[in-house]
């Protein structure tokens, strides 16, 4: 099976100053880990080789990627100037009716990052 990447917009979404900026290099790995994963081929990280992937493997590491993303994002949105912020309350929080926090995203992403980490499971990124 070959793996084509899909094409991707990154003018028409949502915070797309942060998403240029740090998306590139994520698309990447997501990228090669699929290709790896579909075509039965080694897939390595930084220096660690993790074969050829089975399906629980490849589904820890897709999320992973995605975790790590929202930790740049976050990380990159607090490097800029207070006022170039995007606000916390539009991409960090998951919120209940009467507007209290119920999840973290950042957080939640930092912790199973760290799981993931124990696990031996890390990408270079």
């Amino acid at each position: 099976m070959t793996y084509t990447p899909p094409e991707r917009n990154f003018e028409n979404v949502q915070h797309a100053d942060i998403r240029k900026a740090i998306d590139k290099k994520f698309n990447d790995i997501h990228d090669e880990l699929t290709d790896c994963y579909y075509n039965k081929k080694e897939f390595k990280s930084g220096s660690t080789n993790y074969g050829i992937l089975d399906k629980a493997t490849y589904d820890k590491l897709h999320g992973l990627i995605f975790h790590q993303q929202a930790v740049a994002f976050h990380t990159v949105n607090l490097m800029r100037p207070v006022d170039k912020r995007i606000d916390e309350d539009k991409y960090r929080y998951e919120k209940d009716e009467n507007g209290n926090i119920i999840t973290d995203k950042f957080k939640d992403a930092q912790e199973i990052i760290k799981k993931l980490k124990n696990k031996g499971l890390k990408l270079k990124i």
